[in-house]
């Protein structure tokens, strides 16, 4: 009997021993599990209901607030196993206030940590700007990179569409001065088709990138027509006469040939450029024409490598005038009758020329060579004959007077 009593006595013991054991380890564990806070940062902010804006024609960028920083508080066990991914933040932009700004609505992805935890966020506001959306038109241009094979040149590149609608924040758009597709023509020497990407540029040839921007086409179908190229000379012939006194000392231009491009056909319609349409009526000074080479081409033929336009330097300059001394021994007499006497009276005869100075001033009655053909002459007094004068380049002869010759038969 006492010996039941022992062993109840020891049972006893060992219950109460768990009991302290386990009401021991609950205490630790309570004082270890103990309440804290962590900061998260950087969360990203989710919008929602931008198409509210959008509806008004209004864009939006996040000019702050598309992360947020917040503390949580609960027990260490739950709280140090948090990251930025357990959370959720939003942002209701059809809640946006009348400074742009919209509350930040913090939560835990989890809802039984939802109820172990509390947020605090430390930036709650996410701030926006807004800017007009607008549309507008651009033309688009094809432009070729890289080299056909020698002897080959691009004739001309064009695509479908060639018109770009681009819609996009008023400040972005009224940043693009260029639309283009570009399109490799290394080496090619024959005309292709092919797509190419449309890329948007800046007034510094910068691309732009925003994505914020939309176009209505992205890609574009592109021709390109190569073709062999063919070089002819230019040639200057100006109509007209200058001012009284003047003349047109020399004709300058550059280039003086030109490499062409076009359908075969076409280009062998063309040997050379003349530009004989140019005026140079009344003038009296130097002046400079600038003249479009393709206004001289027939269809389907260009320029290679080179501005269309060259530049022609026309100089004038006032002419000089100089009289000449002229006596009977200078007046040469040709085809004479061996039978006939010649006798020369000269009426108050004068050769006076007119050219540039540089030509003009050397000159004298030799080089002028008066001549009168004889062989018509017969006997008897002539007046008035004429009297030939050598032509030379850039002078004018001006005459007065009369020349008469008195042809008599020869004594025996």
């Amino acid at each position: 009997m006492e010996k039941n009593k022992k062993e109840h006595g020891h049972i006893g013991y060992k219950i109460a021993a768990v009991i302290l054991a386990v009401i021991a380890w609950l205490a630790v564990a309570n004082i270890s599990d103990y309440q804290t806070t962590k900061e998260i940062s950087d969360i990203p902010v989710t919008q929602l209901n931008g198409d509210v804006l959008e509806e008004l024609d209004k864009i939006y960028d996040v000019a702050s607030g598309d992360t947020v920083d917040i503390v949580v508080k609960g027990r260490r066990s739950v709280v140090g196993a948090l990251g930025r991914n357990d959370f959720i933040a939003t942002a209701d932009l059809s809640a946006m206030s009348i400074t742009n700004t919209v509350p930040i609505t913090v939560e835990a992805k989890s809802d039984s940590v939802k109820n172990e935890i509390s947020i605090t966020c430390v930036n709650n506001t996410m701030r926006l700007n807004l800017e007009e959306k607008v549309t507008q038109q651009f033309p688009l241009k094809v432009e070729t990179t890289g080299s056909p094979k020698n002897g080959f040149a691009v004739s001309s590149a064009s695509s479908a569409p060639n018109i770009v609608k681009i819609e996009g924040p008023k400040s972005a758009v009224e940043k693009i001065t260029d639309v283009k597709a570009l399109v490799d023509v290394t080496a090619k020497c024959a005309s292709f088709d092919t797509s190419a990407q449309i890329k948007i540029y800046d007034a510094y040839g910068e691309e732009i990138k925003n994505d914020k921007i939309t176009l209505d086409t992205e890609i574009v179908k592109v021709n390109v027509e190569i073709y062999a190229t063919k070089s002819v000379e230019i040639s200057v012939n100006l109509r007209g006469t200058p001012g009284d006194g003047y003349g047109v000392e020399g004709v300058v231009f550059q280039p003086q040939t030109v490499e062409l491009v076009g359908p075969e056909d076409a280009l062998a319609k063309v040997e050379n450029i003349d530009i004989n349409d140019q005026s140079v009526s009344g003038m009296t000074e130097d002046f400079q024409l600038n003249v479009d080479i393709r206004d001289y081409l027939p269809d389907g033929v260009s320029v290679v490598n080179m501005p269309p336009e060259i530049t022609i330097n026309v100089s004038v300059t006032e002419l000089e005038d100089k009289k000449l001394t002229v006596t009977d021994s200078s007046i040469v007499l040709e085809k004479q009758n061996s039978e006939y006497d010649y006798e020369l009276t000269l009426n108050s005869y004068t050769i006076t020329v007119s050219g540039f100075s540089d030509v003009v001033a050397p000159l004298t009655i030799s080089d002028v060579l008066p001549t009168i053909d004889c062989s018509s002459l017969p006997v008897g007094n002539h007046g008035n004959v004429t009297v030939k004068l050598k032509e030379i380049d850039g002078v004018t002869y001006e005459v007065s007077g009369t020349v008469s010759v008195n042809v008599t038969q020869k004594t025996k």
